[in-house]
């Protein structure tokens, strides 16, 4: 059975949105004759950051085909990388509390690594992909997320 990830409306809406808005304000500030350019560069290099480190550890294109996975990171953006069921170690779960609710994140682990997550924020077929993930993999428990360890793992 293969089954693919597939990224709700929402997060692919401010995606875009986050993408495109520094580069409109970068536009206007250059070519208004009173605005700095001090903001709109502070902005794109938050965008920056996003795309570099929360993006990728966090929005990946999973899709699961028998007894092998693949992870494409960025959105799907990303190169394909394929892992053997089999080597994998398992995976974490976390569970995070924002404004908008409660969101499970699922790490998949090769040699105590990451290597690839799913997100009931991120994606629609979470609970899908999550059942599958159970029978194929070792549930290695839940984990408190810390801000300490997730910066250090953001740049990895």
């Amino acid at each position: 059975m293969r089954v693919q990830s597939k990224f709700k409306f929402i997060v692919i809406f401010l995606v875009l949105n986050i993408t495109i808005l520094p580069l409109l304000c970068i536009y206007f500030a250059a070519t208004s004759p009173v605005a700095g350019m001090v903001l709109p560069f502070l902005f794109l290099l938050f965008v920056v950051f996003f795309w570099l480190a929360v993006f990728r550890t966090r929005a990946n294109k999973v899709e699961i085909d028998g007894n092998t996975i693949i992870v494409k990171r960025y959105f799907g953006a990303g190169r394909s990388v394929g892992y053997d069921l089999k080597t994998l170690d398992g995976f974490i779960t976390t569970v995070e509390s924002a404004k908008g609710g409660v969101y499970e994140s699922i790490f998949i682990l090769k040699n105590g690594k990451r290597v690839g997550s799913i997100s009931s924020f991120y994606h629609s077929n979470f609970e899908q992909l999550k059942s599958i993930l159970k029978e194929k993999l070792i549930d290695l428990g839940e984990r408190n997320p810390s801000f300490t360890g997730e910066s250090s793992e953001l740049f990895r």
